[in-house]
């Protein structure tokens, strides 16, 4: 409890100073008067006593009203709201509006806290990551979503600077287009927003990360799904009596007796319907492979042996393997590289890469591995990419033995395992090319 002896003393002096004139005057009858010496110094002692006394005790009053109006507001400093001057009387206004001062701000501090948990809850639930960096782009907060990307926990990340945490390109990236950007916890598109604020005079950067394309592609990959079931359970329906029937009416029309010409136009036509009706089977049952990828099997394998067996698999290829580094080298046969994954889904996935390139005519193939990030990149020596928008467009293709779908199959397996896959233009080596791009976050490494 603070005092204010200063100002309660300087209070006393001026009650002292104020009553001295009367103090000083009664004195002066008393002493005037004829009476025994005993009575005047009795009556005398009472007067001063009287004066000293309502100096004090003036100056004691004020001192505990002080003393108590100043409790009140180091409690409202503290956030302490529990503390309420005594009711004041109807001439005692002051009291009574410090008492309804309190109140009010205990009311908008509870609304605060409640404010303060709803926004709280909101960060702890949202899948949008959310990073705070002050005016030295140091990170000063970030929600769960933002520390999955990140794969670290609180403590590691708060206060380091966005360069460290591999965050600064984001803070300059054009917000109007989607970046790309490999994260230890997620690869791929990003769906950037950068909005400043202000904590006690200085400006920050609130930067939001949004993961736009797993939502939209899983809305996608339903809805494909949705169709690919109706569309086999009505086709196949229709195309398992039609190849039936024609198989049986081909064996009555052989037996039957009949001019040849007529048994050859049947039998021609029989045979069509038959040939056909296998075809669109076919046809259905590879698409139908779409909406029935298994999820897969995850387990930590050396990914540079399974590479290494793909030059094996696809001569044809006439496949390369070399790792990019401060220069390009073939791959050493000891080199080792501990993936987690499915590794039939990831054999799978190259295989359809490989097998792309060379039916773009891309042949000799180079497989080049970057370990850090992990980058997996499939180039040709072909044409390039003729029609980038419909690349994984589900049954596009400008094969005329295409199914459509290679792509399409590639790319889950590849987001699957917190991955992504792009098709660009090859940069690098003579004339053109493609460049099959495979980019992994590092929670596929190291069995996590």
């Amino acid at each position: 409890m603070k005092s204010y002896p200063g100002f309660a003393k300087r209070l006393g002096l001026w009650a002292l100073a104020g009553g001295a004139p009367a103090w000083g005057l009664a004195s002066f009858f008393i002493w005037q008067q004829a009476w025994l010496i005993y009575p005047k110094i009795l009556l005398w002692l009472l007067c001063s006593g009287a004066w000293l006394g309502a100096a004090w005790g003036l100056a004691r009053r004020a001192e505990f009203q002080l003393q108590t109006l100043g409790n009140v507001v180091e409690g409202i400093a503290s956030g302490d709201y529990s503390q309420r001057l005594r009711s004041a009387s109807a001439n005692e206004q002051l009291g009574e509006q410090i008492n309804a001062l309190v109140d009010t701000l205990h009311r908008q501090r509870l609304r605060a806290e409640e404010a303060h948990c709803l926004v709280d809850a909101v960060l702890q639930g949202i899948d949008v990551a959310i990073f705070a960096f002050d005016e030295q782009a140091s990170l000063r907060l970030a929600n769960p979503a933002a520390l999955a990307l990140l794969l670290r926990d609180k403590d590691a990340v708060l206060g380091r600077s966005a360069a460290e945490l591999g965050l600064a390109a984001l803070l300059t990236a054009n917000t109007a287009v989607l970046s790309e950007h490999v994260f230890a916890g997620a690869a791929g598109l990003w769906r950037l927003r950068r909005l400043p604020y202000s904590v006690d005079g200085r400006e920050q950067t609130l930067l939001f990360v949004t993961d736009l394309k797993q939502v939209l592609r899983s809305e996608e990959l339903q809805a494909w799904r949705r169709l690919l079931r109706v569309l086999s359970h009505e086709v196949n329906n229709s195309l398992v009596p039609i190849s039936s029937l024609s198989a049986t009416l081909r064996r009555v029309s052989a037996a039957a007796d009949d001019s040849e010409s007529k048994q050859a136009d049947l039998d021609e036509g029989l045979g069509i319907i038959h040939e056909r009706a296998q075809h669109l089977a076919e046809f259905v049952r590879r698409y139908a492979r779409l909406a029935r990828l298994p999820e897969p099997q995850k387990q930590l394998f050396d990914l540079a042996a399974l590479l290494r067996r793909l030059p094996t698999m696809l001569p044809e290829a006439g496949l390369s393997l070399t790792i990019a580094g401060d220069c390009l080298a073939p791959m050493p046969s000891e080199f080792k590289l501990p993936f987690f994954g499915d590794p039939v889904q990831i054999e799978q996935l190259l295989i359809n890469l490989l097998k792309n390139g060379v039916e773009a005519g891309g042949a000799p193939l180079e497989l080049r591995c970057q370990v850090q990030p992990l980058q997996l990149s499939v180039l040709d020596c072909g044409p390039g990419i003729a029609n980038p928008a419909n690349l994984f467009v589900p049954f596009y293709t400008t094969k005329p033995e295409g199914a459509g779908i290679g792509l399409v199959l590639s790319r889950q397996i590849a987001e699957a395992h917190q991955g992504s896959l792009s098709l660009e233009p090859r940069r690098d080596g003579p004339g053109r090319g493609c460049a099959a791009i495979l980019r992994f976050s590092a929670i596929v490494q190291g069995g996590r």
